[in-house]
């Protein structure tokens, strides 16, 4: 096994070469090359039980409306519209999430009137109501995720840091404090 590196431009001698990774979450960074990047613009979170979570803060809004049904006929149109994967595999970024996400989150939280009309329309804002309950949504989820991992960011990367952590728990405890981070911002 080995690696051949070519450089795009003469180097002089003693003149230091640079590698890059590519466009990489930490996720892969630690998975292919045993290491997490600090502040990574090109992290994500696969946002686990993101439609569950969803589906109940809209059954929540819709009380006295019919609850429990009318959230299963918009998951039905999510899915008719194929966008249950953009949900249950959503990839969130510091940026947000993906247009999929945001469509699928529309259909489940739009008001009454919006969701009765040209879906397609959805794919964009349509209501600063809706908009507000998206947002309330996917940040009542990130802080649900980020208080599922349990404890402080700094505890985690002071343990990292520690001589006496072991280097696997330090990847570990690393990759959950930039995955803190991410759910924070």
């Amino acid at each position: 096994n080995a690696f051949v590196l070519t450089a795009g431009a003469p180097l002089r001698r003693g003149e230091e070469a640079y590698i890059s990774y590519g466009d990489k979450g930490n996720d892969a960074l630690l998975q292919l090359f045993g290491f997490v990047e600090a502040s990574n613009p090109h992290d994500s979170f696969l946002a686990v039980g993101l439609p569950e979570h969803v589906a109940a803060v809209a059954r929540d809004s819709f009380r006295g409306g019919g609850g429990e049904a009318e959230v299963t006929r918009r998951v039905g149109l999510i899915d008719s519209l194929g966008l249950g994967p953009s949900l249950a595999s959503a990839e969130l970024t510091a940026r947000g999430a993906p247009q999929g996400t945001w469509h699928a989150l529309r259909l489940l939280l739009g008001s009454v009137e919006e969701v009765s009309g040209d879906l397609a329309r959805l794919r964009g804002a349509v209501s600063l109501e809706t908009e507000a309950r998206c947002w309330a949504a996917l940040r009542s989820y990130c802080k649900a995720a980020r208080a599922a991992m349990g404890g402080a960011r700094k505890a985690d990367l002071a343990e990292a840091r520690s001589t006496a952590c072991p280097p696997r728990r330090a990847l570990a405890l690393q990759l959950r404090a930039e995955k803190k981070r991410l759910l924070s911002e």
